[in-house]
């Protein structure tokens, strides 16, 4: 399952994904999210996303590999994108499978949510 939530004030749009997730489902919920972001593109608004994956089961290679063409397809630079994490072990995997995006990975709420709200930090390493 994959939902979005837009009804945080500070505008962060939240992921919550549990479970394996089929390709359908992924391009279903790609397309959609890309349909929002150019929404908020085009009013000049930021783009802050918090894609919880803390309840989300392991992906097989094939999943993985199209997740990344998926963030190819609907992210720009300058986005703020987090991947919110179960563990340090996951989130470090996550690290190493985002290394040529720009995109932070953590596994607490709150830090995630401080670092979509601060422009000028660069994803921790």
């Amino acid at each position: 399952m994959i939902e979005r939530d837009l009804s945080d004030p500070d505008g962060i749009i939240t992921v919550r994904s549990s479970g394996r997730w089929s390709r359908a489902e992924l391009d279903a919920h790609f397309q959609a999210l890309r349909e929002i972001l150019v929404q908020k593109r085009r009013n000049g608004d930021p783009v802050r996303v918090l894609s919880d994956v803390t309840a989300a089961g392991e992906q097989d290679v094939g999943t993985a590999a199209h997740i990344l063409s998926q963030f190819r397809q609907t992210y720009h630079p300058g986005d703020r994108v987090v991947i919110l994490t179960a563990n340090a072990a996951v989130k470090q995997v996550v690290r190493d499978m985002l290394i040529d995006f720009d995109m932070a990975v953590f596994s607490s709420r709150l830090p995630a949510e401080m670092w979509l709200m601060a422009d000028d930090l660069p994803p921790p390493r």
